[in-house]
């Protein structure tokens, strides 16, 4: 056995050592708000980081690696591209970076500190941009790419996929054409399938991410088209997110238009006038997961129904005036609200939303096995999955604006008797 075989069958060997053993336990004690107050939050953050970067990231890896797939999912995937690698960065709280959402695909390209051209073509975004080059998509999730289970990715042979791979071949894309910023988590609220308790970076976090702007997301920045926040929180309840959005929009980055990510609460006609918004949003999506106020009050903790349906009237204004380019509302199917998906339809419909999306809720961290089982309605075993696989036959959710996104492939595959 030589030496390299020898390293990775012992790095096999801790990540299942360490795979249920104390990381995620921690992280389960990190969230508790008792725990919280007595170590604080910035130390917390710093340990969550720490646990997630050394052994999670290698547990999602590790699963990319065991996926199973279909022979149908490997002959589709040969034939098609995606242009992520190719022209995306993502930021994390973690301090690291990504040409993908990190859910879809779990290989960081480096640190968010490192010098933007060195990052952006390192050996590890190569490695990335190859697998989709030989069709293999080796780095991806399968199961959690909407794109992938949707069946949405273009042809490899269709003329902008060749002419983002001609422009990879000649070395003209320097730095990224879009930027995902979710590298702070900050947000007013406090869902249960997101986090525990209500995060807010203090003046010191604030401070340092700003830093961290200036000197690496800018010049990041420099030939990006557009930049989307946030992944990771809300871009109003963010300090730093709302000083980044003013940077931007201060002279410097005129061609860059924003999308954001939001969960309404603080997306009024106040709020997008004192981030002088108008003509610099082309994209809006509103993540609301319920349709009802009594689901809306426990899966979105802290906010209000009747504030939100404000705010997306204000949004709708927005819309038909053509003042955004295109609004999307987003569901996170679980136990709590999946009776809710037609009726979430019809709010989108309300509110004059180009499409409505839907994806299963997935395992986080900080869930304990028995919480995860109860909000995961996508396994067969679970109490309520016929009913489940029933509100699925709506005829709502079979419209062309309707993006079921990874919640069909759940069925699937437990019809098919594969893993989830």
């Amino acid at each position: 056995m030589s030496e390299t075989e020898f390293a990775m069958r012992l790095g096999a060997w801790f990540v299942d050592f360490v795979d249920h053993l104390v990381p995620k336990r921690l992280l389960r004690l990190l969230a508790h708000p008792k725990f919280h107050a007595l170590i604080g939050a910035e130390r917390i953050e710093a340990i969550g980081g720490w646990i997630d970067n050394t052994f999670m990231l290698k547990r999602r890896q590790k699963r990319c690696r065991e996926q199973q797939n279909d022979q149908s999912t490997k002959d589709y995937l040969e034939s098609r591209f995606c242009a992520n690698p190719f022209r995306m960065i993502e930021t994390t709280p973690t301090g690291l970076a990504y040409v993908c959402c990190p859910i879809w695909l779990p290989t960081p390209i480096g640190r968010l500190d490192t010098e933007p051209e060195r990052l952006w073509n390192g050996d590890a975004a190569t490695r990335i941009r190859e697998s989709i080059l030989d069709g293999s998509f080796r780095y991806c999730s399968h199961l959690h790419c909407p794109a992938i289970t949707g069946r949405t990715l273009p042809s490899r042979d269709a003329p902008e996929s060749r002419a983002i791979v001609e422009r990879y071949e000649t070395g003209l894309a320097r730095l990224p054409e879009h930027l995902v910023l979710s590298h702070d988590k900050s947000c007013n609220l406090s869902c249960p399938s997101c986090r525990s308790s209500v995060y807010m970076a203090d003046s010191r976090k604030q401070e340092r991410l700003d830093e961290l702007s200036e000197r690496t997301l800018l010049p990041l920045m420099r030939e990006a088209k557009s930049a989307m926040i946030t992944g990771s929180g809300d871009p109003f309840g963010s300090k730093h997110f709302r000083n980044l959005i003013k940077r931007l929009n201060g002279g410097d980055f005129p061609q860059l238009r924003l999308e954001l990510i939001s969960n309404g609460q603080l997306l009024d006609r106040r709020g997008w006038g004192e981030l002088n918004l108008r003509n610099r949003v082309r994209y809006v999506q509103i993540s609301i997961d319920a349709a009802q106020a009594s689901t809306y009050a426990v899966v979105r903790r802290g906010g209000d129904f009747r504030r939100l349906r404000r705010n997306l009237a204000f949004l709708r204004e927005l819309r038909t005036s053509g003042e955004i380019g295109r609004l999307e509302f987003s569901m996170v199917v679980q136990t709590l609200n999946y009776r809710e998906m037609p009726a979430f339809v019809k709010l989108g419909e309300e509110f004059a939303a180009d499409s409505i999306i839907f994806n299963m809720i997935r395992q986080r961290d900080i869930f304990s096995r028995e919480e995860y089982l109860e909000a995961f309605i996508g396994s067969p075993d679970h109490p309520q999955y016929d009913a489940f696989v029933e509100t699925l036959k709506a005829p709502e959710l079979s419209q062309p604006n309707v993006q079921i996104g990874n919640v069909l492939e759940y069925v699937k595959r437990a019809q098919a008797g594969v893993a989830v």
